[in-house]
């Protein structure tokens, strides 16, 4: 941002919570337009979705990590290894993204991860 621009420049910024605070320097508000992405679900959400257990996890009252673990029998939930397998097929992951957006609650104007495939 050090750096002068004449034209109107887009940031695309990709957080996991709502509750991360980003501003600008006055000098920029009318300069860049930002575009806030939240990479909300985690990954055992995703998990749950692509294993069609999602109405099971939402009567479940359990954590979504605990659910995987308990219920889904995935111990190794949190494992870089074992999501990495699981999601060895990149068509795998775009189905289980397109079924979180489908059931989240997405606020409006936010963006979320499906929105980046497109």
């Amino acid at each position: 941002m050090r750096k002068g621009f004449d034209n109107q420049i887009s940031v695309i910024r990709i957080f996991d919570s709502r509750s991360e605070e980003f501003r600008l320097s006055k000098v920029y508000v009318q300069k860049i337009d930002v575009i806030n992405v939240i990479a909300a679900p985690k990954i055992e959400m995703l998990i749950i979705h692509n294993e069609g257990a999602y109405e099971r996890f939402k009567r479940s009252g359990k954590k979504p990590s605990d659910f995987c673990k308990i219920d889904l029998r995935m111990h190794d939930v949190k494992s870089y290894d074992f999501v990495k397998e699981y999601f060895n097929d990149p068509k795998t992951l775009v189905r289980a993204i397109i079924e979180y957006r489908r059931t989240a609650n997405i606020p409006n104007g936010e963006y979320t991860l499906l929105d980046l495939l497109k």
